[in-house]
């Protein structure tokens, strides 16, 4: 099994990659205010996948769960990822007023980077 280190890696450095790409963007676009809140978003998508990668990374080398010990876990994962989405979300917009687009923007490109590793990981797995 490979080390949660190990397991992480690629997946951080793309989405560091492409949240970098669009903050430059909105860096020339709107200034720093704008691109301070795309990294922000990449931020809490970071988190986002940390937490799910924590949480599967937990479940894959520890011992053999029952089918309702599966399930209850995907259900509180899913269940605190969603919280600390909404969390990160309020305290970006509402506290600390970051711009909403820019903050949205770099939450979905940081999420891109997940949606990328989960199609390049079962093209490798598939045969043609």
């Amino acid at each position: 099994m490979a080390s949660f280190a190990h397991v992480i890696r690629r997946p951080i450095a793309l989405q560091m990659v492409l949240v970098a790409v669009v903050s430059v963007f909105f860096y020339l676009r709107s200034g720093t205010y704008a691109a301070v809140s795309v990294w922000f978003g990449g931020l809490t998508a970071t988190l986002n996948i940390l937490l799910l990668l924590w949480r599967s990374h937990r479940a894959a080398s520890g011992p053999a769960l029952s089918a309702g010990q599966s399930l209850w876990a995907l259900y509180r994962t899913a269940l605190e990822r969603f919280v600390m989405v909404m969390m990160l979300f309020a305290l970006g917009m509402g506290l600390l007023k970051l711009d909403p687009f820019a903050l949205l923007s770099g939450f979905v490109v940081g999420q891109l980077a997940l949606i990328l590793m989960g199609r390049k990981g079962k093209s490798a797995n598939h045969v043609v």
